[in-house]
């Protein structure tokens, strides 16, 4: 019996040896994982109501350093970090059957504030963000002309940097309608 339980030790301490960190780009790479859209209705500050349409884009990424993310810290004490987003999403409508560039001010997107390995001690990383957003009936509805009162399809361009300003690449989301009926 002792013999079969040192055997049985041997094997697991050797299958525990062929476990590998995985190698990743140093370079994040990125790939759609979903999008969703959650209808809310909500006061909308003149005593009635409006609906919101909340945009839910889910991204997986890997990176070989895991220098994802900044703290509040990090960002005060360097300067290459002045003006820095490293979560970026475009959007993209469509017209026509096309999807056609749009401007949003403030740009969507921005800064994930948190580092992704608290320890802050380098080595692959691998997992995924989720990122939302809202679009407001009313105001788009009567704001601005690039959206119509009801059902315009979207999808998002996303794309992430780590710490060390590599880009990732770019990838697309499936297509959403927002403002249906």
């Amino acid at each position: 019996m002792r013999k079969l339980v040192g055997i049985f030790g041997v094997l697991l301490m050797g299958l525990g040896a062929c476990v590998q960190e995985p190698t990743f780009s140093s370079t994040p790479a990125i790939s759609f994982k979903s999008i969703q859209k959650i209808t809310k209705t909500s006061n909308d500050g003149f005593g009635g109501t409006t609906k919101i349409d909340s945009v839910i884009m889910s991204i997986n990424f890997q990176d070989a350093e895991g220098d994802l993310g900044l703290t509040e810290a990090q960002l005060k004490s360097d300067p290459k970090y002045k003006d820095f987003r490293n979560f970026e999403v475009a959007v993209m409508l469509q017209k026509n059957g096309v999807f056609i560039p749009i401007t949003f001010t403030p740009a969507l997107g921005g800064l994930m504030n948190f580092n992704f390995k608290p320890n802050q001690k380098s080595g692959p990383i691998e997992g995924s963000i989720d990122y939302s957003t809202q679009f407001v009936y009313a105001f788009y509805k009567g704001y601005s002309p690039q959206f119509t009162a009801k059902n315009d399809t979207l999808k998002f361009k996303i794309f992430i940097r780590d710490n060390a300003l590599n880009q990732s690449n770019t990838i697309e989301t499936d297509p959403i309608v927002i403002f249906k009926d």
